[in-house]
């Protein structure tokens, strides 16, 4: 099990607390990425500030064979946004945010990264991955 960057994230734009709003942010793993990706393998997609509040994930991917699957989610709940669909159809896959885990919507206390694990199936190496994160800053939702 590693944990891989997808290699634009020191890029990545990352919006500040004191931003008010919704941001969309995309994270790509293109199919030349040069990575050996395995089982239980975890790839850091895009970067969320503290205090965000995700309200949207798709992740899309082509066919990564042997029925890989992938979750979404961070550090503290690796599919707290997307359980582990498959992947590994035959085809490309587009799937949407299906996991209403108890305690989402979730406020980050820190910033985090939002991350695709590879459940289950050695997928291939030289697929493209995207996720899309929308998420709101600068809300106080507290009760």
């Amino acid at each position: 099990m590693t944990t891989h960057v997808a290699p634009q994230a020191k890029n990545w734009y990352q919006a500040k607390e004191s931003d008010v709003g919704y941001q969309k942010v995309i994270g790509y793993l293109p199919a030349a990425h040069g990575l050996t990706l395995a089982q239980n393998d975890t790839v850091q997609m895009v970067k969320v500030p503290i205090g965000s509040i995700v309200t949207d994930a798709v992740v899309m991917s082509g066919d990564l064979t042997n029925n890989a699957t992938i979750a979404v989610g961070d550090l503290g709940v690796t599919n707290r946004y997307i359980s582990a669909t498959n992947h590994g159809a035959g085809s490309a896959v587009i799937t949407n945010m299906n996991q209403p885990q108890a305690g989402v919507p979730y406020t980050y206390t820190a910033d985090d990264t939002i991350d695709i694990v590879l459940a289950a199936g050695n997928p291939a190496d030289n697929v493209a991955i995207a996720l899309i994160i929308g998420y709101l800053t600068g809300l106080d939702i507290t009760p």
